[in-house]
């Protein structure tokens, strides 16, 4: 399967999650200059920033030992770019934390 469409049933998927869960999604696929983030979702006034790592198999690890330190860097500027962004429209989150969620597509072929 193609890694852009893999990553997109992975985020799509994590989003239904959150919502699920009562988070209230943001923004997916959020850009500026220090990269991007996957989704940023709200619950109780805490906003959230979600990495989504998704794989088909364990073969190089779980899926979270994918992020490194260099894209923990990205992320917390990236998200601080979001939160001057919303600052400027007068909406200053209380509190954020940053998130990953890990998806392992799985198919069993002949499972019975």
């Amino acid at each position: 399967m193609d890694k852009r469409v893999l990553g997109q049933i992975g985020e799509n998927a994590a989003a239904d999650v959150l919502r699920a869960k009562g988070y209230r999604i943001l923004r997916q696929n959020y850009r500026c200059r220090y990269g991007e983030i996957d989704i940023i979702a709200e619950k109780y006034g805490e906003m959230s920033f979600i990495e989504v790592k998704t794989r088909q198999n364990l073969n190089y690890g779980r899926p979270c030992e994918a992020v490194t330190e260099e894209k923990k860097k990205h992320l917390r500027r990236a998200a601080h770019c979001f939160i001057d962004e919303m600052k400027k429209k007068g909406c200053i989150p209380r509190t954020y934390s940053f998130k990953i969620i890990e998806i392992l597509v799985n198919q069993i072929d002949h499972a019975f």
